[in-house]
């Protein structure tokens, strides 16, 4: 026997295949999002970059020297400690928002980049770990240890691993 189909049962069908489909939509809208975010987020990265390096490009022989541990004059030494100031904080925000995206690789990356240009330029490690002495001097007597980040602490453990790697 051929069971007859109300308007009410195609009507249903309809709206389940509507919620369905709406749901599908959602899904495609949601990705498109995340990738949206993630372009803008690369993007982003590259203008910090270069931003970043705008102070590296005006006092050239300051970096150089710095980085080489060579004797600066007060003036350059402050100009040295502002560019690897901006180095940290151009990596800090890196990770932190690939952290954020889900994007540990690329964290990781961030942190391995810094560690290695700390580990091949001597006058910059001293001066990056001199900058977070200061921080932890003045920030642990308000906030205790809660101030050291995770990336601090990334960065610190993978010069260890350098230094243990270049002992071989």
């Amino acid at each position: 026997m051929v069971q007859k189909t109300s308007w009410k049962d195609i009507a249903e069908l309809g709206g389940i295949a509507a919620i369905v489909a709406s749901l599908v939509f959602l899904g495609f809208q949601m990705r498109q999002t995340q990738v949206i975010a993630l372009v803008d987020s690369s993007w982003n990265r590259a203008l910090s970059e270069y931003e970043s390096r705008s102070i590296i490009y005006e006092f050239p022989e300051v970096w150089a020297k710095g980085n080489a541990a060579a004797n600066l004059t007060p003036i350059e030494a402050e100009i040295y400690s502002h560019m690897i100031q901006n180095q940290n904080t151009h990596a800090f925000y890196a990770y932190f928002n690939a952290r954020q995206l889900g994007e540990e690789t690329g964290a990781d990356v961030v942190v391995h980049d810094l560690a290695g240009f700390l580990f091949e330029n001597p006058g910059a490690q001293k001066e990056w770990n001199s900058i977070r002495d200061r921080f932890r001097r003045y920030r642990e007597p308000f906030v205790g240890k809660a101030y050291l980040n995770a990336f601090e602490e990334a960065v610190r453990e993978s010069l260890t691993e350098l230094d243990s790697l270049s002992a071989q």
